[in-house]
């Protein structure tokens, strides 16, 4: 009986030290920057580490709630472990829509931005330059002159003999 009443006394000491906790956490008012900058644009990239991304520059909007320019980025090269899709912020305008861009990152800020071609990617299409002149052809009268002194035109003989002198 002893026994009984002792383990009731430690199992109603235990209770009592529990306390009146109430089992459903209080709602938060406080906002924080981090959860506030998550909820403006779920679509942006989730980046760790130092990434970068070859592609052209799919849609560039700005976003006035952020203060930044909203880019998105398809890559066109995946090679050396390059990204195939970026979505990120930046405070200024390095690209317009359609610029063939590179751009390196770490985490999630942006580091550096190269346009390689502008205008690369345009209605659908990608631009091509203007298409490559064709040389006009030597008439047959300058190509039998002796005055060609290139290398693509240099005649050289098998040598006859080698001397190597040592000192």
């Amino acid at each position: 009986m002893k026994r009984i009443l002792s383990y009731l006394g430690v199992a109603l000491l235990f209770l009592l030290m529990q306390g009146c906790a109430s089992r459903t956490p209080p709602a938060s008012t406080v906002t924080t920057y981090a959860n506030d900058k998550e909820n403006t644009n779920p679509k942006l990239s989730k980046l760790v580490g130092k990434n970068y991304i070859k592609g052209v520059v799919i849609s560039l909007k700005q976003d006035v709630n952020a203060q930044a320019w909203n880019y998105e980025i398809d890559g066109i090269e995946t090679t050396n472990g390059k990204l195939p899709y970026a979505n990120f912020n930046h405070k200024t305008v390095l690209a317009n829509e359609g610029d063939l861009v590179y751009a390196s990152f770490d985490g999630m800020r942006m580091t550096e931005m190269f346009v390689i071609k502008p205008g690369f990617y345009k209605g659908g299409k990608i631009a091509t330059s203007t298409p490559p002149v064709a040389r006009k052809k030597a008439s047959s009268n300058a190509e039998a002159s002796a005055g060609k002194r290139d290398k693509a035109h240099q005649v050289i003989g098998v040598p006859q003999e080698e001397s190597i002198k040592l000192n």
